[in-house]
């Protein structure tokens, strides 16, 4: 099974939380996607996709008075039906912890246990051939491999704090 465990503040937006989930299963936003929230539809509109009536950069978690064990779904890609069931497992007071924050995960989409057992041999090659004129750069290659079959939680959680989702630019598919 594929999941993530994160710790958002309630005004994480719908669409900074798209961007959170595209980036935490290795997604690159090329399909369309939607939030299924009490019986509404949220998502970001593209030209030629579906539309929404809200922005989802001005929807925030907080708005919909979540309670525990509620719960909601994301889909991404309609061809492939990727279905997220997302649960609340814990409400917390506001607090300095760090967010948002991948708390932990497990598995990529489409990846076998065969393909991270390939990746780690590799790896474990590379690593065995080393020499004097290999590079980082050369072993680097067999770790990004590695990364997009097996969760790496710590390079996901450096690369989400280097990006800023709190404003919406037009590579976030703004229209």
């Amino acid at each position: 099974m594929v999941w993530r465990r994160f710790r958002l503040h309630g005004d994480t937006s719908l669409g900074a939380l798209h961007f959170i989930i595209q980036s935490a299963f290795g997604w690159d936003n090329e399909y369309l996607h939607s939030f299924h929230i009490y019986g509404e539809d949220y998502g970001i509109s593209y030209d030629g996709g579906i539309g929404f009536s809200n922005n989802p950069w001005l929807i925030t978690l907080e708005l919909f008075k979540f309670e525990l064990h509620d719960r909601f779904t994301y889909e991404y890609n309609f061809y492939r039906h990727w279905l997220l069931d997302i649960r609340i497992e814990r409400i917390e007071e506001p607090s300095k912890k760090k967010t948002p924050f991948c708390l932990s995960g497990h598995g990529m989409p489409d990846a076998t246990k065969y393909d991270e057992t390939e990746r780690i041999l590799d790896l474990m090659q590379a690593i065995a051939e080393l020499d004097e004129t290999t590079t980082i750069g050369d072993i680097r290659v067999f770790i990004e491999a590695l990364n997009r079959v097996r969760f790496n939680r710590h390079q996901f959680n450096h690369q989400l704090h280097e990006r800023d989702l709190t404003v919406p630019n037009w590579s976030q598919g703004l229209a």
